[in-house]
């Protein structure tokens, strides 16, 4: 089963970097990029995703919030938290929604590593 991963940045460049960092695994991926915590979870209204991963500072509704909003309506759904705040600055904010923090920047490599290790 393929698995369906939604990202979440308010930076359209960061989106489309990771669009391309990614298409070597859109054989195996569903991936889905958009910019607001909002639209995330309006498209996980239609689709049944596996993981999000989102950025932690974007306005209106961040990161954590959108995590834990996610983390009530869909608790299945794995949470990874991509940020470029340090590990400490978002640790306790974050240590309740996320399952997994990935440091921007970030190599394809560690990417696809720490979203394979999720089930």
């Amino acid at each position: 089963m393929k698995r369906r991963i939604i990202f979440v940045d308010d930076e359209i460049n960061l989106l489309d970097g990771l669009r391309r960092m990614l298409r070597k695994k859109k054989d195996e991926w569903d991936m889905v990029f958009v910019e607001s915590g909002k639209e995330a979870l309006e498209k996980m209204e239609d689709i049944n995703f596996n993981i999000l991963v989102t950025d932690f500072k974007m306005p209106g509704m961040d990161g954590i919030e959108l995590m834990q909003r996610v983390k009530e309506k869909y608790p299945d759904i794995r949470r990874i938290i991509l940020t470029g705040q340090s590990k400490s600055e978002i640790f306790n904010k974050a240590k309740e929604a996320a399952h997994a923090y990935i440091p921007k920047p970030c190599n394809s490599n560690e990417l696809i590593s720490i979203i394979e290790k999720e089930k």
